[in-house]
């Protein structure tokens, strides 16, 4: 369909924006076509494609015992090292008061080396239709993913991201095998993050991710789903605690 001027002058403004990111772990804009329909941006793409997929096609080593042939495994420090490298990406993004809205696994890239790069501003991706909740104003919304605020409020802010980054944290750990609140509907998932606006009496987080998952690890994910933004940690604090605990850690390849 053909884009009126104010979506061309949006969409404009937005590449523009995502032209001048700079950073080893933000995808880069490589190019863009806006003379002619359909206007369309070519972002840089990696070799393994997107985290999401490349999860599911492996497993944690140290709960694996003998795989399959064909299989890999990934390391609890090389999940680490991933996680890292994203928490940087947004905390380069949190120094401009850029707010993604939507971080997740789906939305990150994997390199050569475990490279991590954070991609998709928005855009959207059939294979991910599902991911999406459509609310009462008919915008599809990654509830699963969202910080109670941006869905009651919408309030968009790098401590709701902060929030997502808890969610993407529980994903990378899981390796992906389920979605967010699987247990739940999109509805009920609303709802649940519905009780935050009074309390976090009654909000039901994300179950512990399994061993290797260390404590520590779980407390950051539940200091990313406090109910105020000012409890929540920033990307800065984040980076700065995932590279401690993998300081050393070097990847394989």
């Amino acid at each position: 369909n053909s884009a009126t001027e104010k979506e061309k002058a949006d969409f404009d403004r937005d590449v523009r924006i995502l032209g001048a990111l700079e950073d080893v772990n933000i995808a880069r804009v490589l190019g863009v076509c806006s003379r002619d329909d359909p206007i369309c941006v070519v972002m840089e793409y990696l070799d393994h494609g997107d985290l999401t997929q490349f999860l599911k096609t492996h497993v944690q080593a140290e709960t694996s015992r003998s795989l399959p042939l064909g299989v890999k495994s990934l390391s609890f420090n090389c999940l680490l090292y991933m996680a890292t490298q994203i928490a940087s990406g947004m905390r380069y993004l949190e120094s401009l008061n850029f707010v993604h809205r939507d971080l997740a696994t789906r939305n990150c890239l994997v390199g050569k080396a475990y490279h991590i790069k954070i991609s998709d501003f928005g855009t959207d991706n059939e294979a991910y239709a599902c991911d999406y909740y459509k609310v009462e104003t008919g915008m599809a919304l990654p509830v699963r993913w969202m910080a109670w605020e941006s869905v009651f409020l919408g309030k968009y802010t790098t401590k709701s991201d902060v929030w997502s980054f808890g969610v993407t944290l529980w994903e990378i750990l899981t390796l992906c095998r389920h979605r967010p609140f699987d247990g739940l509907s999109d509805g009920e998932v609303v709802e649940n993050l519905g009780r935050l606006q009074e309390s976090e009496d009654g909000f039901v987080t994300l179950p512990r991710p399994p061993p290797p998952t260390t404590k520590d690890i779980t407390d950051l994910m539940l200091e990313c789903w406090r109910q105020y933004e000012h409890q929540r940690p920033t990307f800065t604090q984040i980076h700065l605690f995932l590279q401690r605990k993998n300081l050393g850690y070097a990847p394989v390849t």
